[in-house]
């Protein structure tokens, strides 16, 4: 198992090695025991002359007509070669293709537990070497397996006793990498928890053990009763669209970049606001959580059972999540708070907590500055200058988005990723 210079050695920090050169970026570069340290600024490098925009290019989806294009709950979006796009629906239990024009070729899956059939708990899609399809099934503990023309051709095993799996994310030259928790589940014997970023091949096996990372506090399944704290440090990674991992603790702003065998490399700052998570944000949430589950159809009595699971740390998190964007760069969604809601006259949106900003930083970690998603879009794939996503409509429909960033401006060149 390869294991990265530890996230919480003490650094010695050397003396400045580079700053700002001319360009305008108002940070600090050090070196500490050959790990670079950057140290940003509230101040980004991009005017308005070189910010990249953003543009719709293509919208999959409808609320009527054909069912192929009704989308319900996308949890993965993989992209081929060829620019087709492989769409998982966790809801229909499918994994629907359609070309880089947004027409409809074929799906795959199906309701069950049979040979080449999904569960309502996938979490993923991932095209492997040939365009074989690969599709993690929490449920069913398993890996299926698809060629292009929509064949299943076999399964393995991942046992949840190994871990539940948390997130899955295909990284260049077909890296499959698995966020695995390990935690004491009902009628289990006691573990020492711990979250690992593993890869494996297709076929399941493990190739590696990347990182090592510390348990999210949200979801707590031992003791009495489960317990669900919102809001929680949690481990944050991403895969680069140049190979490096990006990392992170979100109750923090400090981001480790890994190469893509774990080594730490260099580490990114910049400066945030704690903002309190208020009783008036903790009763807008359970509010909206009381509505979903309403509606959902759940009766009073098993709502207000998980309502009674449901606590809130003190502080929001520095971030909602990190992504590896187009040219090496790193993006990092900003949080929207309850009040930030209710102030533009919306209302907390708990299938989302995260705003449409995202601070953007090149790929030596400068902060470059903030770019502006469309709103209620959340971003799943990047693949050369696109990002592919789920938008949700004013009705909550779902369609797939491709979103055009041009120009990149101060990141690296854009290769095949």
């Amino acid at each position: 198992m390869r294991r990265s210079r530890s996230t919480f050695i003490i650094l010695l920090v050397l003396p400045v090695v580079a700053c700002a050169e001319g360009d305008g970026w108002t940070g600090t570069v050090t070196d500490s025991a050959g790990i670079t340290i950057v140290e940003n600024t509230g101040v980004g490098l991009w005017t308005d002359a070189d910010r990249p925009t953003i543009e719709t290019e293509l919208d999959i989806g409808t609320a009527e007509g054909a069912p192929e294009y009704q989308l319900a709950q996308v949890v993965g979006i993989d992209v081929s070669e060829s620019g087709d796009i492989y769409v998982l629906d966790m809801q229909a239990r499918r994994v629907r293709v359609f070309d880089a024009d947004g027409r409809f070729l074929r799906e795959m899956g199906g309701s069950g537990s049979g040979p080449g059939e999904l569960s309502q708990m996938t979490t993923g899609v991932m095209l492997a070497p040939g365009d074989t399809v690969v599709v993690p099934d929490m449920m069913q503990q398993r890996l299926t397996r698809y060629t292009s023309a929509g064949e299943p051709v076999g399964s393995s095993p991942i046992p949840m006793s190994e871990g539940v799996s948390m997130r899955w994310e295909m990284a260049p030259g077909y890296r499959m990498i698995q966020q695995s928790r390990r935690m004491a589940l009902p009628g289990m014997d006691s573990v020492t928890p711990g979250d690992f970023l593993i890869e494996r091949l297709p076929d399941g096996t493990i190739r590696d053990t990347i990182l090592e990372l510390p348990t999210g506090g949200t979801i707590d399944l031992g003791g009495d009763r489960p317990r669900i704290r919102l809001f929680s440090a949690e481990p944050m990674w991403a895969a680069g669209t140049d190979g490096r991992i990006y990392y992170a603790v979100n109750d923090g702003y400090s981001i480790l970049i890994h190469s893509a065998d774990g080594t730490l490399e260099s580490i990114v700052r910049r400066p945030f606001e704690r903002r309190p998570v208020t009783d008036a944000d903790q009763q807008a949430i359970r509010d909206a959580m009381a509505d979903l589950y309403r509606n959902q159809g759940l009766p009073p009595a098993a709502f207000e059972q998980l309502l009674g699971m449901m606590e809130f740390a003190d502080f929001y998190p520095a971030f909602a999540s990190i992504l590896g964007g187009p040219g090496g760069s790193i993006w990092v969604q900003q949080i929207r708070t309850a009040d930030e809601v209710a102030a533009a006259g919306g209302e907390i949106d708990i299938q989302d907590t995260g705003s449409n900003r995202f601070d953007v930083f090149d790929r030596d970690g400068r902060y470059l500055g903030v770019l502006e998603l469309p709103e209620r879009f959340t971003p799943m794939r990047v693949r050369g200058s696109c990002v592919y996503g789920v938008q949700r409509d004013e009705m909550d429909v779902q369609h797939v988005q491709r979103l055009s960033v041009q120009p990149l401006g101060r990141t690296v060149p854009v290769e095949g990723n």
